[in-house]
């Protein structure tokens, strides 16, 4: 078992942060590991100008999402806009408040990467809230009023003082675990013997 609680620092515009994800989510799963939080860190925030998703940077890392989510069998949908994803993260938070954390966790994933929904846009999150049951209304409040944004700015914050500058990452123990990585390095990660 984890030793210390671990944080998995990732984002729902990054291929790369849902492939970590599918793989840590096996090993809980399998009871292989602990429980691990998940963690937002917001690959470009305002006031950063959004993602060019014709870049060079986001061409290599879009790719290597492609190649890894084909290896398990999944199909990734080519977005023309990489989002902010701040409201996204707190969407998210929002429904761990109401037991729903896990199921939103794994919406927003799907909604950008599968179906190349804008999940910048808060229409677009409130389809998903309800598409998982939340009261729309009060998931529309929340957003409107950046309830969470705080929560989102720290974790980001947090992260930095760990040296992580890009998700993924995975942290435990005071060490840090960059990128994607297989079951068995997360494994022997997470259960240093």
């Amino acid at each position: 078992m984890i030793v210390s609680p671990a944080v998995l620092y990732l984002d729902y515009a990054d291929p790369i942060s849902w492939m970590l994800e599918l793989q840590v989510s096996a090993l809980e799963y399998g009871n292989d590991i602990g429980p691990v939080s998940r963690a937002p860190y917001e690959l470009r925030p305002p006031p950063e100008p959004l993602i060019d998703p014709g870049s060079v940077w986001w061409r290599a890392r879009w790719q290597e999402g492609v190649a890894l989510a084909a290896s398990v069998g999944v199909q990734l949908a080519d977005p023309p806009i990489i989002p902010w994803t701040r409201k996204a993260h707190e969407l998210r938070l929002h429904a761990e408040e109401k037991g729903m954390g896990a199921r939103a966790h794994r919406a927003l994933f799907e909604a950008f990467l599968r179906q190349g929904l804008d999940i910048g846009r808060v229409d677009v999150l409130l389809r998903v809230a309800g598409g998982l049951g939340l009261d729309v209304t009060e998931a529309k409040a929340v957003l409107d009023v950046d309830r969470f944004a705080g929560s989102v700015a720290r974790s980001r914050r947090e992260a930095a003082t760990l040296g992580i500058t890009d998700p993924p990452a995975l942290a435990s123990n005071g060490r840090v675990l960059r990128g994607f990585h297989i079951r068995d390095r997360l494994r022997t990660f997470l259960c240093p013997s």
